[in-house]
């Protein structure tokens, strides 16, 4: 089956960070494996994410999805970071076909950082990148109906 190009996903993997005001959206790096591993490690985290993502998270999981973050064509991953390192990460998951004018998110901040307010920033940067600078018409996501905390983080972020 022939791959499908995503509009405009060339600019942006160019692009190579997203800067707020207080944090930095960027391209994760070999780098960050040990941050990932540290707050990816996290049952809580593990339990309102996709099946894709492993729990026990381990180094291995850590560089196997800073591979896939660098390759895949299919999704725009950042990290997020203030200045200290990968504190979380974000994404834009691009949708084939008829829905291409829309992309996911998706999106999980290490514990130690809940309740500051960075999530809502951090999509906050995302969304406005989706829609000016990839010219998408929608961005979506998809909350478990237990997770209260990213409903809350949404609505936060408009």
């Amino acid at each position: 089956m022939p791959t499908i190009p995503i509009p405009n996903f060339q600019t942006a993997f160019r692009q190579k960070a997203l800067q707020g005001r207080d944090l930095q959206l960027r391209r994760l790096t070999t780098a960050d494996a040990p941050q990932l591993t540290t707050y990816a490690n996290n049952p809580k985290i593990a339990a309102n994410l996709m099946d894709r993502f492993p729990s026990p998270y381990t180094v291995e999981s850590a560089h196997w999805f800073i591979n896939y973050a660098a390759e895949n064509e299919g999704e725009s991953v950042f990290a997020i970071d203030r200045g200290e390192g990968l504190i979380g990460v974000i994404s834009l998951i691009f949708k084939p076909d008829i829905y291409a004018a829309s992309v996911e998110l998706g999106y999980w901040l290490g514990e130690p950082f809940w309740g500051q307010g960075i999530m809502s920033k951090a999509i906050g940067l995302i969304v406005k990148h989706a829609f000016e600078d990839l010219q998408h018409s929608r961005v979506c996501a998809n909350v478990f109906h237990v997770n209260s905390a990213s409903q809350r983080v949404l609505e936060k972020a408009g």
